[in-house]
């Protein structure tokens, strides 16, 4: 484990080391998560189907509670938030992309097409971005009010990406 004081310049600004161990954790993270999402056996049967998605809720929510209660004890807020922000938009893309396979394999008519793993992925990153090519569509009621969803969640977690880059400007203007 590194010092909180090893994290900090000098001049009291937080370190180049601390910003990138605060994007490569959460980065690191998601290419595990990536990993398991293509490796685990989604949308096979029904009761293996909810014995994972249980256990990504529990995995989610554990999380969650873990990276508040390490943001309450942070000494570089900051960095923390960062940290927290990239890996909520990495898990946030993968639980989108999972439930959308899983609708493609339950609902063959869910969308115009019937989705693989990677296309699941690709639309979910589309719709995340506010790309929206229009190759893959939600045709089904279930499919499109998942879709809102995101398009809903994404703003909310657009905002509070923009929030963090007004806390970082500012707090860089307070030390300089």
């Amino acid at each position: 484990m590194v010092s909180p004081s090893a994290l900090v310049n000098d001049d009291g600004s937080v370190s180049r080391r601390a910003v990138v161990g605060a994007i490569g954790r959460p980065l690191l993270g998601g290419i595990i998560l990536n990993a398991a999402y293509f490796v685990f056996p989604l949308g096979r049967t029904e009761a293996r189907s909810a014995f994972w998605l249980t256990v990504g809720v529990v995995l989610l929510i554990a999380m969650c509670a873990w990276e508040i209660r390490r943001f309450r004890r942070s000494t570089h807020p900051v960095v923390t938030s960062i940290e927290m922000l990239v890996g909520a938009a990495t898990l946030y893309v993968v639980v989108f992309s999972a439930t959308y396979f899983l609708l493609s394999e339950y609902g063959r008519t869910s969308f115009n097409l019937h989705l693989t793993r990677l296309d699941a992925l690709y639309f979910s990153l589309t719709v995340f971005t506010t790309t929206g090519f229009g190759d893959i569509a939600a045709a089904s009621q279930a499919a499109r009010a998942v879709v809102s969803f995101q398009m809903i969640s994404t703003f909310v977690l657009l905002g509070l990406g923009l929030r963090l880059l007004q806390l970082i400007v500012r707090r860089r203007n307070d030390t300089a």
